[in-house]
Order: structure tokens, then sequence, then C-alpha cells
């Protein structure tokens, strides 16, 4: 049985990455058991893993240097997903697609690696807070082999308007975002953080509320 250190030592590993596993001696990660590698695709919480395309991110995360993340990574089937194209969840590597893409040419493979992107994204970062479609997400696209790639799909899928009530701004620089919630926490302006603060979180460069839509209703 592992001792609570060498737990801890795993857990850390499949968050941060290919460095921390290249430091220690044995495998971080459990071989997956026979019978599960000849298992049909089975269902989580009503979604049905697709082995194939699990495969298929697993080698793209081999070819850039993320083994220990190839034994995490699952693609699963969510058929409650409307206009949601896809979804990534970090860090249990998971990655949700929506039936429907099936019916564009060339979209699951793009799809997949646009979400496999996000999970690379967030796995390289660390604890340091990015943007979804940032530069760091738009440099694991470039690696995964769809550079360019769009934040958003535009796939004919039913899509629902949402109102963005909160107007924000950067008390330095006066960028302005609109968000549909407000921000649970402080979050400052990443470009002047990056440019006067090392990427460091920095007060004076924090969002302000300029707008509250809500409040006039």
């Amino acid at each position: 049985m592992l001792n609570l250190s060498q737990l801890v030592l795993d857990f850390q590993a499949g968050i941060r990455g290919s460095l921390a596993e290249r430091a220690l001696d044995r495998p971080l990660y459990a071989e997956p058991a026979p019978e599960a590698l000849a298992a049909p695709a089975k269902e989580e919480n009503g979604n049905v893993r697709d082995a194939e395309l699990t495969e298929l991110c697993q080698q793209l995360l081999h070819s850039i240097d993320l083994a220990g993340a190839a034994k995490l990574v699952s693609v699963q089937w969510n058929s409650r997903l409307r206009s949601t194209a896809g979804y990534a969840s970090f860090p249990a590597w998971k990655i949700e697609l929506n039936p429907k893409l099936q019916e564009f040419e060339g979209q699951v493979d793009r799809t997949m690696r646009h979400e496999l992107a996000h999970l690379v994204a967030y796995h390289r970062a660390g604890r340091r807070r990015i943007e979804p479609h940032g530069a760091e997400w738009q440099q694991a696209c470039a690696d995964l082999g769809i550079p360019g790639e769009s934040a958003r799909h535009r796939l004919p899928l039913p899509r629902r308007e949402v109102k963005r009530n909160y107007a924000y701004a950067c008390a330095h620089c006066g960028l302005t975002v609109q968000r549909v919630r407000k921000f649970s926490r402080y979050t400052a302006c990443r470009e002047c953080c990056g440019k006067y603060n090392g990427g460091q979180y920095d007060a004076k460069y924090r969002f302000v509320l300029i707008q509250d839509l809500r409040s006039k209703e």
C-alpha cells in the first residue's frame, strides 16, 4: 500500500505535468487493468466513452511529452449538450462532445483537439490563472495541430442568447470586459499584470465594476 507522501506526489504530478514525473524513479500512474482495456464503451453519468477518440487523445499527448496525462484523459459523448460543441473538465482530464458533431465533416476531430488544448493549457499553467482562450490555449492548439483555432464554433447548433448584465474595466488601462455573472473574487487585467508585474496579480490592475444592469431591474 502506498504511503501518504507518495500519494501526494502522485496527485501533484497528475496536475502539474511531466517535469515532476521525470524527476521520480517510478511511474506515477497506475496501469489500467487488462479487463478494462478490453471492455466496450462504458457509460459515465449518462455519457458514452469513446475508446477510439480517447486513444487518439493519448497519442496527441504523447507527441507533446505529456505521457502522464495520456493515462488520465477520457473522451465521452454527451447527448445532453445542445448549443455547446464540446466541454473540457480539468483536472479530471475529461472531454465531452456533442453527438451532433458527427453530422459535420471534420468537426469531431477539430472539436476534440480544441477541448484537449484547454486541458493542456491548464496543465502547463499549474497554479497560475489563465484566460480560457488566451495565449496558453492558442499555443496548445498549435501544438495539437490546429493553429489559429477560433474560440467559438460556427456550427448551426441551437443557441441561447445570454444577457451580460455586468461590465468591468481595468483600473489601469481601461480594458472593458462583459460578464454574465459577477467575478467571484478579485480579478486583475492579465495584460497589465503581465506587462508590469511579471504576470503576478497586482491590485493596481484590478477590474472594477462599472455596470450592473440587474440593479436597475
